[in-house]
């Protein structure tokens, strides 16, 4: 404990035998300090602000406890506020080896990757977040694993022990093309989209909020289409099914390029039809069978777009 307090004052001193004289703001006090680099933030003075946290880090009002959570604050500004990753990742450095229990909720650590990566250091990027075990496994990586076996179980790719198949690439694109030039080609370009994805999640954009909205509305319209395929299931056709639906809907048949036409003729386009009215009307039962079984609130908009009154679903 005594090796670290000294570490923690020989950073201390060095920090203000690099800065030279005295700080302009000397005299003032903690709360001062960081209320004043505050508001210079909120105000989008970025540089100001990390200089008045400097300041404070020169200062003899500086408790030494308080030492890491500002050089934190100043990493966190230099890296989103100011772009600066190189100037960060100092900060943060200087913390992970002074303090390093200070993990700030884990996400000191996924800071310091997206650093690496914003300074052009894929390689040292990649074995560090492979170093931080509070990082979630690539979702690109567990959807892997689901579909092996889906067909082709041929190895076109590895990406540091990630064996790509012909079965992951076919269950993303459809068919495979034939000819070796092209299937050569996309497996390129399939492991060029996974390189792109692993970077972003080291700069950290995964966690960005605009990005996290739009990674949940694909999941979930993926999770809708395979809740339905699963859940609404419409028998074929028997007997006079068709034929009863055809005579039902002949004004619809009368009209078009096609309304000399019979109902042999018709019977494809009237069976798709039917298939598709019968799956939206189990459709519509299975929605309202979840809105009766979940609390749910619809709210009114006008045609200003400004919410009214809630009505409950029942």
């Amino acid at each position: 404990m005594t090796n670290r307090l000294l570490s923690c004052l020989s950073l201390l001193v060095l920090i203000t035998a690099m800065c030279g004289c005295d700080s302009p703001h000397s005299g003032l006090s903690r709360t001062q300090y960081r209320t004043a680099a505050t508001a210079l933030f909120e105000r989008q003075l970025y540089r100001e602000a990390v200089d008045m946290y400097q300041d404070y880090l020169q200062s003899a009002a500086l408790e030494p406890d308080d030492a890491p959570n500002v050089l934190y604050q100043m990493g966190v500004i230099l890296q989103d506020n100011l772009m600066d990753p190189k100037a960060a990742m100092a900060k943060y450095s200087v913390i992970k080896a002074l303090w390093p229990d200070k993990t700030f909720e884990n996400e000191l650590g996924k800071r310091m990757v997206a650093c690496l990566e914003g300074m052009g250091r894929s390689t040292d990027a990649t074995q560090a977040r492979a170093r931080i075990t509070d990082l979630n496994p690539d979702p690109s990586a567990q959807a892997a694993e689901g579909v092996k076996g889906a067909g082709g179980a041929a190895v076109v790719a590895d990406i540091d022990g990630r064996k790509i198949t012909l079965g992951e690439i076919q269950a993303m694109v459809g068919k495979l093309p034939e000819a070796p030039l092209e299937l050569n080609q996309l497996v390129r370009e399939y492991v060029g989209q996974i390189l792109i994805a692993d970077a972003a999640r080291r700069k950290g954009l995964a966690d960005k909020p605009e990005v996290k909205l739009r990674m949940g509305q694909v999941e979930n319209q993926i999770l809708t289409q395979a809740g339905l395929m699963d859940e609404i299931k419409i028998p074929a056709p028997s007997g006079n099914d068709l034929k009863y639906y055809y005579e039902a809907n002949k004004a619809r048949y009368a009209q078009g390029p096609d309304s000399a036409a019979g109902f042999e003729k018709l019977g494809p386009r009237v069976q798709a039809d039917w298939a598709r009215e019968k799956q939206g009307a189990e459709y519509q039962k299975y929605v309202e069978r979840l809105l009766q079984a979940s609390k749910v609130q619809f709210f009114s908009v006008t045609a200003g777009g400004a919410a009214g009154g809630a009505a409950q679903a029942k």
